[in-house]
């Protein structure tokens, strides 16, 4: 049923298909899409058809709150906006006193300043732990400029990561399968960190990533998860994305009621991305970002609309009676990037075929919304 929806929506995040995947999200329900884009560069987001006005700005505080302060700042009705990057998010939270009043924004507890606080990895393990979820051995090391002060105690392999969700690449996050190895490349990180984490390196039989999507309302404090998502493939192989996996209606790994619990300790607003790995018959809590995840479209696809459902609930709408998981699993695929698995001859040609039969949601690919992919493809 297609509502009048007077509340303009305002994606914020860099030109990634996880930008697309909101914007198509609430586009194709007839929601008016404004879209910030963190990128001078020129992108294929703002191609979408489901964009009305879009700024492309440079990545900072100072320009994405100069387009929020002198365009929206006297709408009848409060827009919503949703970032989906961890930069969007902290600028935004790093922002709420002055913008709480003229829109509508996720955040943790209504508090400024407390989203940031989350985006630490020592203290999200902690609430984690209390939560009744088991985290991954782990210990903070400070990157000092004489000699950095290794642990003894460190379990091999580890990894190494930013402490924070919101610092660094990642293309910085790093195996290390001894301390030698540990110790250069935490002397060539001191460049450019003061502190970082470091954990067991989770491996063992039967490992898999495990990803779950979903939302807090903004009124009713509501926890929605579609599914659970079972990695099959990422891209690039290590501190990649998910390209190909499993949305799973009934996922033997996961204890729904543990993430209600994180979820609620938190007590964020919004909508959030979480990653977990099994192995040796146990699951381990790897990262919750607090703002979209990169595939959260498929299930838009398949008619739970996350970003949809978290807009109607904060705008008042009831939301009771929609759909809010997914009727069966099915495989999906992020296929601009898969393809690449096999050009790098990881996969064979073959295996990605047969891969691609058993595909029932694409990622990018849309023919109702086909520029984003033109644009992509041929840079213009």
């Amino acid at each position: 049923m297609k509502r009048n929806m007077k509340n303009k929506a305002i994606v914020i995040g860099a030109n990634h298909y996880n930008t697309l995947g909101v914007v198509r999200s609430l586009g194709e329900k007839g929601v008016p899409v404004y879209l910030i884009l963190t990128s001078q560069k020129g992108g294929y987001v703002n191609k979408s058809k489901y964009v009305i006005q879009y700024w492309e700005v440079k990545e900072s505080e100072k320009s994405i709150m100069s387009v929020l302060t002198n365009n929206f700042i006297n709408e009848e009705y409060r827009p919503v906006i949703i970032p989906t990057s961890d930069f969007t998010m902290k600028v935004l939270d790093n922002n709420l006193n002055t913008l709480k009043n003229k829109y509508i924004v996720p955040n943790a507890s209504g508090i400024e300043g407390r989203v940031t606080e989350l985006m630490n990895k020592k203290l999200m393990n902690e609430i984690a732990v209390e939560s009744g979820v088991t985290v991954p051995a782990s210990w903070e090391v400070l990157l000092d400029n004489e000699e950095t002060l290794i642990p003894n105690d460190i379990i091999f392999p580890c990894i190494v990561k930013p402490l924070s969700s919101i610092d660094g690449k990642k293309s910085d996050i790093v195996v290390c399968k001894d301390r030698l190895e540990l110790k250069d490349k935490l002397f060539k990180l001191k460049k450019y960190y003061y502190q970082v984490l470091i954990q067991e390196y989770i491996t063992g039989k039967d490992e898999k990533m495990i990803e779950v999507i979903g939302c807090v309302t903004i009124n009713n404090n509501e926890i929605i998860i579609p599914a659970i998502i079972e990695k099959i493939r990422e891209y690039p192989l290590t501190a990649g994305s998910t390209s190909y996996a499993k949305a799973v209606k009934n996922s033997r790994y996961i204890d729904i009621n543990k993430i209600h619990a994180l979820m609620k300790n938190i007590h964020f607003n919004g909508i959030f991305d979480m990653e977990f790995k099994y192995a040796n018959k146990k699951v381990y809590f790897i990262e919750l970002n607090l703002r979209n995840g990169a595939p959260g479209y498929i299930f838009s696809k398949v008619g739970v609309n996350v970003p949809y459902l978290w807009y109607l609930e904060a705008i008042g709408i009831n939301i009771d009676n929609m759909k809010k998981e997914i009727d069966k699993s099915f495989n999906f695929m992020m296929e601009v990037r898969d393809i690449r698995h096999v050009l790098n001859g990881d996969i064979k040609l073959i295996t990605w075929i047969k891969d691609l039969i058993r595909t029932r949601v694409f990622l990018f690919i849309n023919f109702k919304d086909m520029k984003p992919l033109t644009s992509r493809l041929f840079k213009r």
